[in-house]
């Protein structure tokens, strides 16, 4: 297949997973079964109000401190240079994307989205905008996660789910179209050098 572009996730993707996510639940007092966001969401609002301020600081902070997984920029540029479109598609906040993409100017995209930006992953509303926006086919778009929500987004919007299963490979892997285990294998996938 020729690929038209890529969509790349942010946290446990591009950048070091800093984010303790069962230690959140923990402290937000979120059952672990649940997405952070939409069980925030449910809450009443003086208690949502909260727990969407104490989140914006851990994500901020781990946005200061995160350093880029290997082989992060690379996969980037391979890809732009290839003449595919890039975009990048976080369930993160927008403050905290933007310090990411200051930090690391190496990293690119030609389209960013944040949690601010609409309806989230594992809804797959991100990726069938974003592939309007840059006029490609989600047939013809690989989208590459390191998260359930990923595959789930990439699979109902039509995509090609790429899990990046860089530690061990989870029970739910066989539900994405390709693993790998290092994002130095995403050009060979996609055929571009």
């Amino acid at each position: 297949m020729r690929y038209e572009g890529v969509i790349f996730d942010m946290d446990g993707t591009l950048i070091e997973p800093l984010l303790d996510f069962a230690k959140i639940r923990r402290e937000l007092g979120i059952d672990p079964s649940r997405g952070i966001l939409e069980a925030i969401d449910d809450m009443p609002e003086t208690e949502a109000s909260l727990a969407r301020e104490r989140l914006l600081g851990w994500e901020i902070a781990s946005a200061r401190l995160a350093r880029l997984l290997p082989g992060a920029a690379q996969a980037v540029r391979a890809v732009s240079r290839a003449g595919l479109k890039t975009a990048l598609l976080t369930r993160n906040t927008l403050e905290a994307m933007r310090i990411v993409l200051e930090r690391f100017a190496e990293l690119r995209f030609d389209l960013t989205f944040s949690r601010e930006s609409g309806p989230i992953k594992p809804q797959p509303d991100g990726i069938i905008r974003a592939c309007a926006r840059l006029g490609i086919d989600p047939r013809k778009t690989a989208c590459v996660g390191d998260f359930h929500y990923d595959i789930t987004a990439a699979n109902a919007a039509g995509a090609v789910s790429v899990l990046l299963a860089a530690h061990e490979r989870p029970g739910w892997a066989d539900q994405a179209n390709f693993v790998i285990e290092s994002l130095d294998e995403l050009s060979p996938l996609l055929g571009i050098s």
